[in-house]
């Protein structure tokens, strides 16, 4: 229980926020809508407000923990619709997303929106789930980051997540389209407890890797006729090491 835990959300978590946040906060024409209109809207965003307690819950996805059984929740990111994705790790314990991105170097450090919805929605979605009143592992109302600091009661739901961005990360060149592989590999060695700025990040390596390690585990998968990956037996923790040239894997 007192071991370093963490979960992660598919690509679409950030799809519901991003529903439910133009739902609450850009929806200027209310008043100029029907009353039928106005349902259809409510039961719209309800899907997404179900998924995304679901998550939160650990319902939703194979192979996750509830978030109040972890310190760290994974959330691929996508920028504004574009060729690009970052990491939003939610340190839980601290009240804050700290943003890992492979191209913050190349342009202007600014807060994506994509992230600033999370960090409004995430705390309505928590009190709405349970999360609060979840304390087998850790009991998160008591810790200072979600205190009030003059009354010392459990912070608004209106009050958004910190956030911060990840500094001293591998950086991609700005011609790159690795952003995807750089998330993976962030995930990778934060899950592993591995200092980020310590890695020499190798592209071609590590598709070759995951793509190895992707078709064994599709492979052993098949061979135990698994259903789903909870079926699946538990995997050691890896530890990645940089092997020599003539030792790399070629996957064809």
């Amino acid at each position: 229980m007192n071991q370093y835990r963490y979960t992660t959300t598919n690509c679409l978590f950030i799809s519901h926020i991003k529903n439910t946040y133009e739902r609450y906060y850009l929806a200027n024409d209310d008043d100029l809508i029907s009353t039928q209109e106005h349902i259809d809207r409510a039961s719209a965003v309800s899907v997404y407000e179900r998924s995304i307690t679901n998550i939160i819950k650990g319902f939703e996805i194979p192979a996750t923990l509830p978030w109040h059984l972890v310190d760290d929740v994974y959330i691929p990111v996508n920028c504004g619709g574009q060729f690009h994705w970052v990491l939003a790790v939610v340190e839980l314990k601290n009240r804050l997303i700290r943003v890992y991105d492979s191209s913050l170097g190349s342009r202007k450090k600014a807060i994506l929106h994509e992230i600033k919805m999370l960090s409004k929605m995430l705390p309505s979605y928590l009190m709405d789930s349970g999360f609060f009143e979840k304390t087998e592992r850790t009991s998160f109302v008591d810790y200072d980051a979600y205190k009030d600091n003059n009354s010392g009661s459990l912070l608004e739901a209106q009050v958004p997540f910190m956030v911060e961005f990840a500094q001293d990360i591998m950086q991609q060149k700005s011609d790159s389209l690795d952003c995807g592989l750089y998330v993976a590999t962030f995930a990778e060695y934060l899950s592993d407890q591995i200092e980020t700025s310590l890695v020499d990040f190798l592209p071609e390596y590590l598709c070759k890797r995951y793509g190895a390690l992707l078709w064994s585990y599709g492979s052993e998968k098949a061979k135990g006729a698994y259903v789903s990956e909870n079926d699946d037996p538990p995997k050691p923790k890896s530890v990645v090491t940089q092997p020599p040239e003539e030792d790399l894997v070629h996957v064809v």
